[in-house]
């Protein structure tokens, strides 16, 4: 079942040299937002090559915005467009992830839709630009997804009908691209586990929290800055997700956390794509179909600014890399025929 959702964000990526300087902007979108709101929607992704930041357009623009260009923050860049949040919710859960990712995305690649997904403890999130909303709706619903009836009715009752001609055929509107930048893989030694947070045990975890995500270098004595990690913190009125490694797991209380009896490990494999997510076609199921349709690989996938981070279990590691490609010479391969997403 996919629920259009009332949440609208925008996009935000910049250096994790950076983050001191939205420190403020973090607290106050944890923290001080009526999470209960079904408009809320937060998150923070930071992996090797960037910290990526989704959230509503508001807060963006007055809140980390402000304190970036204050910082002189020359590497910062966020979307022009609007973003509307799909829910994506299937009995399988984590275990069938990878298949749930490939199918989603296959159609919208064909149908030429940038998208961005998320996997999270609780659900998946699939983010498309809300000038071409309608039209992705109706596109998997021909392909026999089912929606919430009400959040369509809701978000797109008035909206006028869609061109068949954009639906079925863009390419003339529509360039193809030879990708030639050079894409850089790494693969962290860390095991990482997703996991929810218990929301009745906010007031537990809440100064944690805001260390893992803000002061981390509190958490252990030999932490530095410019140690190189992997963690995830997906908040939406429906459930907080966490995705990050042990020793940060250890920090919360036993009844603070949301977790499968037999909880997977996964390890994550980080794509810099050398530039902007935003506008390319394809990426997502460029990169997941070989791995769950053909290979077999379940696997959670998170899209941020400027990278993709797919996350494997341990034992899936060497065949994932493989498929991937270590001098990645395949992903340039897969990514070539990208396209880039019509302006109409």
């Amino acid at each position: 079942m996919i629920t259009i959702l009332p949440s609208k964000v925008k996009l935000l990526h910049f250096p994790r040299s950076h983050l001191a300087h939205v420190t403020h902007a973090i607290v106050k979108s944890c923290f001080f937002q009526d999470t209960e709101d079904p408009r809320y929607f937060f998150s923070f992704t930071e992996n090797a090559y960037e910290i990526s930041i989704i959230a509503s357009k508001e807060v963006i623009d007055n809140d980390f915005i402000p304190s970036l260009v204050m910082s002189q923050c020359e590497g910062m860049r966020a979307s022009r467009d609007i973003f509307r949040v799909l829910q994506v919710d299937d009995e399988g859960g984590q275990n069938t992830s990878g298949k749930r990712i490939s199918d989603l995305s296959g159609p919208l690649t064909s149908g030429k839709f940038s998208i961005f997904y998320m996997s999270t403890y609780q659900t998946d999130f699939l983010l498309i630009k809300e000038r071409r909303l309608r039209q992705a709706v109706q596109l998997l619903q021909q392909h026999e997804f089912e929606f919430d009836q009400d959040s369509i009715e809701q978000y797109l009752g008035n909206s006028p009908p869609m061109s068949e001609k954009v639906l079925m055929n863009s390419n003339g509107i529509i360039e193809n691209r030879k990708l030639e930048e050079d894409f850089e893989k790494s693969v962290l030694l860390d095991e990482l586990q997703c996991v929810g947070l218990n929301p009745h045990y906010r007031s537990s975890w809440a100064m944690i929290v805001l260390k893992i995500l803000s002061y981390s270098e509190l958490i252990s004595n030999d932490y530095k800055r410019d140690d190189t990690r992997f963690l995830s913190y997906t908040a939406s009125s429906d459930g907080i997700s966490l995705l990050a490694n042990q020793t940060i797991l250890n920090l919360f209380e036993q009844d603070a956390i949301f977790q499968d009896e037999e909880s997977q490990t996964y390890r994550v494999i980080q794509v810099n794509l050398a530039g902007s997510n935003l506008d390319r076609c394809g990426i997502v199921y460029s990169i997941s179909h070989p791995l769950a349709a053909e290979a077999d690989i379940n696997l959670l996938y998170l899209s941020t600014y400027m990278s993709a981070n797919v996350l494997v279990s341990s034992d899936d590691l060497g065949r994932a890399e493989e498929i991937l490609a270590n001098d990645l010479e395949n992903i340039k391969g897969m990514l070539a025929e990208i396209v880039l997403e019509p302006t109409l």
